[in-house]
């Protein structure tokens, strides 16, 4: 299915669900915000995040995704591919153990973007953002990176990602980030349950949507989680800076070799960073695979 049927897919079954139907879709209009809850981080309730125990976020090793639609560059509309892995990269942060999922970036046929984020798993099945990297790239060369820290001790605040269990009546949650400066704080909240969506990959039931943006200003995008897969769908709303729009287009479950080579490149990313980010990387311990 199309990007368009797509849309029109979403939009019909919000009307539905005006007329009575058996899930609700949250009024998106930004108004008066509520404040995003903050859940404790405490570490002796986190565990293995590579046991996976949040469906609509797996975290098990050697899950791929390939996620394809448009962003806009220059005011204009590009083809955009994200492939993203789970790697058997994980290292300790804050005190938690953190699994590398990796991501890079295709837009108009060249690679932008190269980078990875540390998730965390709690006993709530809530799974928490504490970390990550990220390069740019231009004409295949490396310009500059973002988005470099490791938990609190690099100065960022970690939060929830998307919670273990999501329901209409779910409050507006914190998402970690690297930069407390409260312009740059994310937040998200439902903003329907038990969704029915096509993508090309196929269609799922029982999706949750979860809206995210910048603090007072949440409108940015809208994501579709699938229960055993994961986000299958982005829609960018009007405070989306680069309109990413793309949908599930294939999900692989690795070899053990390409999961070596992915992991990989989530150790040779840690490198160039103890590089280019001394103050950050250079002083933690080297990350390791688990096998």
């Amino acid at each position: 299915m199309n990007k368009v049927s797509t849309r029109f897919r979403v939009k019909a079954l919000a009307a539905w669900a005006l007329a009575g139907g058996t899930w609700s879709f949250r009024n998106l209009t930004v108004g008066a915000e509520p404040e995003p809850t903050r859940v404790e981080f405490d570490p002796g309730n986190f565990v293995d995040p590579t046991t996976s125990s949040n469906e609509y976020h797996p975290l098990r090793p050697g899950m791929q995704w390939v996620r394809a639609g448009t962003t806009e560059i220059g005011g204009r509309k590009v083809p955009h591919q994200v492939t993203s892995t789970i790697t058997d990269v994980v290292r300790m942060i804050d005190g938690v153990p953190a699994v590398a999922m990796l991501d890079f970036s295709i837009d108009a046929g060249e690679i932008t973007q190269y980078g990875f984020d540390y998730f965390a798993l709690d006993k709530d099945r809530n799974v928490w953002l504490v970390g990550g990297y990220t390069e740019n790239y231009e004409g295949g060369e490396y310009t500059d990176f973002e988005d470099c820290w490791l938990g609190t001790a690099s100065g960022g605040l970690t939060g929830i990602l998307l919670p273990g269990h999501v329901t209409m009546d779910t409050p507006r949650w914190f998402i970690g980030t690297p930069d407390p400066e409260e312009e740059a704080i994310s937040v998200a909240e439902p903003v329907a349950v038990g969704v029915t969506i096509a993508v090309p990959f196929g269609e799922f039931q029982n999706v949750i949507a979860v809206r995210e943006g910048a603090y007072n200003a949440i409108d940015n995008e809208i994501k579709y989680y699938a229960p055993g897969v994961g986000v299958i769908f982005n829609d960018p709303k009007s405070k989306s800076l680069h309109q990413d729009s793309f949908e599930l287009v294939n999900l692989i479950e690795l070899s053990p070799e390409g999961l070596a080579e992915a992991s990989q490149v989530v150790l040779d990313l840690e490198e160039h960073a103890r590089e280019v980010v001394p103050d950050v990387y250079a002083a933690a311990p080297v990350a390791e695979r688990v096998e």
